[in-house]
């Protein structure tokens, strides 16, 4: 049984049980993967936290998804949200089952597709924090960022998307060919609210590629 921790936000966790459902090949009903989904949205504000805007950590909800999950009987913990993996060590030393890293899963996807510069579609949290860039270190890859006027243009997407609210879809291809213009050789969708608007298949979906992982994954 895969264990998702979701609600971050509700629109990307949906999307990420779609892809979850859609990589799979069965004969029947019954050979579907189990998978439980706790949609924790009252998970507080990431960037927020990691930004210094608010002080609530969203710590202490994650490490009690974590437990619900992992008392359910799951064999391996997925987040599909890119900025709580800020507190990612803190979540796999807690937690008695794998905690899935797609920081992780997508660096290494992107090295083996022989890229060494990539641009980065996430939240501010995300760029603040470094942790992505970090995890593309690792596997010799540079991560490209927007500038501080385009990065805040894409948080309001992102929040716009969150809330629901209708948004200019093709803002997140604009930025990514500013991405291109740097010289990446590819763009990771670091959010995974921008898969619910990102339409074009020059993306790196790191939703996808954690999808896979989750399905993937034998203890």
């Amino acid at each position: 049984m895969i264990g998702v921790i979701g609600g971050m936000g509700v629109q990307a966790t949906a999307l990420f049980y779609d892809k979850l459902v859609k990589n799979q090949r069965v004969e029947i009903e019954q050979d579907y993967a189990d998978i439980l989904i706790y949609s924790k949205s009252s998970i507080p504000d990431r960037t927020a936290y990691i930004t210094g805007v608010c002080t609530q950590s969203p710590l202490p909800a994650l490490l009690h998804a974590v437990e619900v999950l992992q008392n359910a009987g799951v064999k391996c913990i997925a987040v599909p949200c890119i900025t709580s993996h800020f507190f990612y060590e803190d979540l796999a030393r807690a937690a008695t089952v794998p905690v899935l890293n797609v920081l992780e899963e997508t660096a290494k996807h992107v090295a083996a597709a022989g890229m060494y510069k990539v641009g980065l579609l996430a939240t501010t949290g995300t760029v603040q924090g470094k942790f992505f860039h970090d995890a593309l270190a690792r596997h010799q890859v540079e991560a490209l960022e927007l500038d501080a006027e385009n990065q805040a243009r894409l948080m309001d997407l992102i929040y716009g998307i969150k809330k629901s609210q209708p948004v200019d879809a093709s803002l997140t291809e604009n930025l990514a060919d500013l991405l291109y213009t740097q010289g990446a050789q590819g763009v990771i969708l670091g959010c995974t609210e921008l898969n619910v608007v990102a339409q074009n298949h020059k993306y790196i979906d790191a939703l996808e590629i954690l999808a896979t992982a989750a399905l993937t994954y034998k203890d």
